[in-house]
């Protein structure tokens, strides 16, 4: 319950950083971070499945209000949400870790992390950029942005996950 109330705390600020910083950055155009996705990725595997999509919907949306786009970030975290279980059970070993644990860089390891973080996130840019131009038309444009955006994300999201480690005393 306590990682819940941390999550709500937590999504104003990567909002607002979503908003007021990283949406301003396009790197040649083609690079455009979107690190909110860190709280869909990071959820433990027993979060109520209703909850997450309410959640994921409700986090998208106040994107949406902020940048003018309403129904862009909505929809690509509500169908990040509903296949998250599905990339899971797949990916994540189900001896490696309790299912109460936050899926983070120090639970699951540096390859186990990076395969499943890559992995969503991709998945996340493929679905708001394809729905962005809503067109195939472009697709030498696309795919340079969907694979250098994924990367730098996961870098930034690599980067919050290295600063979040706790040392043992």
């Amino acid at each position: 319950m306590k990682d819940i109330y941390t999550y709500i705390w937590v999504a104003p600020l990567f909002i607002l950083l979503q908003v007021l910083f990283l949406n301003n950055i396009y790197f040649l155009s083609y690079i455009n971070p979107l690190v909110y996705v860190i709280l869909i990725i990071t959820f433990p595997q027993n979060t109520e499945k209703w909850f997450l999509l309410i959640y994921a919907f409700i986090l998208g949306f106040s994107l949406d209000i902020f940048e003018g786009n309403l129904g862009l970030n909505s929809s690509a975290l509500v169908f990040l949400s509903f296949i998250k279980p599905y990339i899971n059970k797949v990916l994540i070993p189900k001896n490696l870790i309790d299912e109460k644990e936050k899926l983070n860089l120090k639970i699951l390891g540096i390859k186990t992390f990076s395969v499943y973080a890559l992995s969503l996130i991709f998945i996340h840019n493929s679905f708001i950029f394809l729905l962005e131009n809503f067109s195939t038309i472009n697709l030498f444009y696309l795919i340079p942005k969907i694979i250098l955006s994924s990367v730098v994300t996961y870098i930034i999201i690599l980067i919050f996950q290295l600063f979040t480690f706790k040392t043992k005393e």
